[in-house]
């Protein structure tokens, strides 16, 4: 019977994507942008817009930022779907619009994703990359009346085009609406790099800034660009429509392509920020350091330099009195020396040291700014 029911369950997964409701094997699909149109919702976390897709910046934005950024926010890192559900057997299947893998990063962090349940804990599926691309957790936990609230990570480096979750006919099940206005707690917001986007992690959750959503319980939007943080204006402003509790400003490891100086950029950013939202505080980050700094003097006089530009600015600013303004340094971050998977890119051991160190600033500046505010 146990082997009928499996074989039923992989024959339809193998099927594809496009049905929802009741299956003949007793599987529900549920396809969380068809179900928020339905209810007038928004089903998808960790971005500051209600869009009816798994992409990070509205169409508005096309025109206004550079076409490889704009491609770029088509990718779905750092959202997240979050469901109830009582059901002991949870699929997932989905199609995306990229290759699967790249030759640094696997095909589970580039277009896998990630099940964690109420208490953070990660549940094992197995899985296929396919078309369409298959998970499949099996056996999970017996839970208490009500079910089990469950978040699901996306792909970090792809574009999911159709996405359903299925479950056992007879289960309890609802999506868990996102708010995008944050009325009740603004959310970590980060503008950065690949690094922020989720390069080389082996798998959505290992990504710093998800990995940083579970050690603060805080909501985080994931502006992160590969290859093209680079403090531009029309970006920020993008960033700052979100309203946030924190801005991260983690662009060091890309600004050798811009012609302005760091200096120059940082400030201007800064002080962009500031016009835009003049009470929010900003956490500016160092470069962590390549990881041949110390066997290559090229690369160790780089991001020496790119990070001189950026303690500069910092001084200028404080010393102008801008308020709330924080300092991430390279020995803070503490990337340990087999923390990357080539000269720049965390490994899960990387984006680990990336996590924690992040953890322990934000729990320090919200702690001060919520002081402030109470005397």
């Amino acid at each position: 019977m146990m082997k009928h029911r499996l074989f039923s369950l992989l024959s339809l997964l193998a099927a594809g994507i496009g049905t929802t409701g009741a299956q003949p094997d007793g599987i529900v699909w549920h396809d969380p942008i068809r179900e928020a149109v339905a209810a007038g919702a928004s089903y998808v976390h960790g971005r500051g817009f209600a869009l009816n897709d798994y992409t990070r910046l509205p169409e508005s934005a096309r025109h206004t930022v550079r076409e490889p950024l704009w491609n770029l926010s088509r990718n779905s890192a750092g959202l997240y779907l979050s469901f109830t559900t009582d059901s002991p057997d949870i699929a997932v299947r989905y199609s995306v619009s990229g290759p699967h893998a790249m030759p640094h990063m696997p095909a589970t962090g580039v277009s896998g994703v990630d099940l964690y349940n109420g208490r953070g804990e990660r549940c094992w599926g197995d899985y296929s990359f396919g078309e369409p691309i298959v998970y499949n957790y099996r056996a999970l936990e017996e839970t208490t009346e009500g079910g089990t609230t469950y978040t699901l990570y996306l792909p970090l480096y792809n574009t999911v085009k159709q996405l359903e979750i299925g479950v056992r006919d007879g289960a309890s099940f609802g999506f868990v609406p996102a708010d995008t206005t944050f009325a009740e707690e603004r959310p970590i917001v980060v503008y950065g790099t690949s690094i922020a986007q989720g390069a080389c992690a082996s798998r959505p959750g290992m990504a710093w800034t998800n990995r940083l959503h579970r050690l603060t319980g805080r909501e985080v939007v994931n502006f992160g660009f590969s290859g093209n943080g680079r403090l531009e204006p029309e970006v920020i402003d993008w960033v700052a429509s979100v309203p946030a509790a924190l801005y991260i400003v983690d662009c060091m490891p890309n600004m050798y392509a811009v012609e302005d100086s760091v200096y120059k950029r940082a400030v201007n950013a800064v002080r962009q920020f500031r016009r835009l939202r003049p009470e929010t505080p900003i956490l500016l980050v160092e470069h962590p350091g390549y990881a041949n700094r110390e066997t290559n003097r090229n690369r160790r006089s780089e991001d020496d330099r790119t990070d001189a530009g950026l303690r500069r600015a910092y001084a200028d600013l404080k010393r102008e009195g801008i308020k709330g303004l924080h300092y991430l340094s390279r020995e803070a971050i503490g990337m340990p020396q087999e923390g990357m998977v080539d000269y720049i890119h965390p490994s899960d051991l990387g984006m680990e040291a990336y996590a924690q160190a992040y953890a322990r600033a934000v729990r320090k500046i919200l702690k001060r700014k919520q002081q402030t505010h109470t005397r």
